[in-house]
């Protein structure tokens, strides 16, 4: 069986969902520029498609049935999602505009020192910056470009090897160093998404464990995480390829002897199976020119 014939009649799919929402055939016939009885027909088809009556007749007009109200949540779901992808192709499209993912951690410590440089040194360009954690759910479709941490390489994309993770504890220059504190402030994120090491992983490595008196701070990323480590609120784990700024400016400094390096990198990628057009072949360029690599 072909896709086109797996699909329900999409024109009533559409009749179908306007009527749902209404709660009526006239007024889904209003919104959609239609008689009452070119919708009815259309509510006819799809019902002959599924085999099952989606509405009832009621006194004050049409109500879904069983069958049609199930339905409906769903249809609504999938035709706002076809509707969002389809205006984020329309309204992104320009010569000039590329779309780039990454994660808030990225987003934060790595893309916004760049900015400013990449809006002088790429002249006309528009950027929407796609910052989610999910990478997961992540469609190929909704990005140009993207920049994530990953444990494993990614497939379906072309890579760029930007920097591999390498982590040491960091704090304000202020404070002590971490092995001299009985009862240091760790500094953590709680997020089961991220693929990036955390405290466990850095004590295991190190072949320590913490102080016993050590206090959690677990705040909600990790661009909050830097920001308390550097106000001398504790230690925080610096993945040092984020927050290379920041060490060469001395606002964090290494609290210990310890470096934890990872077989995952961050990739710059690139859709493997999309056409690359002027603009992103030079943000892409742009990016690779502009990265710091944190081997050491």
């Amino acid at each position: 069986m072909t896709r086109s014939r797996a699909l329900p009649p999409l024109n009533s799919l559409v009749v179908f969902e306007a009527a749902a929402r209404m709660g009526s055939f006239s007024r889904a016939g209003h919104e959609l520029g239609l008689t009452q009885s070119a919708v009815s027909r259309q509510i006819g088809k799809l019902e002959a498609y599924i085999g099952s009556k989606l509405f009832v007749r009621a006194s004050h007009g049409v109500q879904l049935s069983p069958i049609g109200e199930a339905y409906a949540v769903d249809i609504g779901k999938l035709l706002g999602e076809v509707a969002a992808v389809t205006e984020g192709v329309r309204s992104w499209s320009g010569p000039r505009q590329v779309t780039i993912a990454c994660s808030r951690g990225i987003a934060d410590q790595w893309f916004m020192p760049r900015l400013t440089r990449l809006r002088q040194e790429v002249p006309g360009l528009e950027l929407r910056l796609k910052v989610t954690d999910d990478i997961v759910h992540l469609r190929l479709d909704e990005f140009d470009l993207a920049v994530f941490y990953r444990s494993e390489r990614p497939v379906g994309v072309n890579l760029i090897v930007l920097g591999r993770e390498e982590i040491v504890p960091v704090a304000a220059p202020s404070l002590p160093r971490l092995d001299s504190v009985a009862d240091p402030v760790i500094i953590g994120i709680e997020d089961s998404m991220r693929e990036w090491q955390d405290w466990p992983q850095w004590w295991r490595d190190a072949g320590l464990g913490p102080p016993p008196d050590a206090r959690r701070w677990l705040l909600g990323d990790y661009g909050l995480c830097v920001a308390a480590a550097m106000q001398g609120v504790g230690y925080v784990l610096g993945w040092t390829w984020l927050i290379r700024e920041q060490l060469e400016a001395g606002t964090l400094v290494p609290m210990h002897d310890h470096w934890m390096q990872s077989e995952g990198r961050f990739y710059l990628m690139r859709p493997a199976d999309r056409h690359q057009r002027r603009i992103v072949r030079e943000v892409s360029d742009w990016l690779i020119a502009n990265n710091v690599s944190n081997d050491r």
